[in-house]
């Protein structure tokens, strides 16, 4: 260990980005709202309702909302860029599927 000792601490004045922390949980909301959605249409053979709908525009801007939050959130100084990256690549992963399904759901 060349120099540094078994328990040497770091003191560092970063904390967690609550914007990545805010957009990494709102892009889990939209991927589990996903899910469901998908789920429950797959369950009622595609004859969804009209409530299913509106869960899945909801869960669409809730997405971009964490996309948004996660691009600003990379900004930031002084904070960990674990959140802002994993928050970003989550909102985009949600927007991009609901983007695709809408784009899809259009042309048939």
């Amino acid at each position: 260990m060349a120099g540094r000792h078994k328990r040497a601490y770091k003191f560092t004045e970063k904390t967690q980005s609550p914007r990545g922390i805010a957009a990494f949980l709102l892009a889990l909301v939209s991927l589990g709202v996903f899910a469901a959605v998908v789920s429950e249409s797959f369950r009622n053979r595609g004859a969804g309702s009209m409530y299913l709908g509106s869960a899945g525009v909801a869960s669409m801007l809730v997405g971009i909302v964490a996309l948004v939050l996660a691009l600003k959130s990379l900004g930031e100084e002084n904070s960990f860029k674990l959140f802002p990256y994993l928050a970003t690549v989550f909102s985009f992963l949600a927007t991009g599927i609901w983007i695709a399904l809408y784009v899809v759901g259009f042309q048939m």
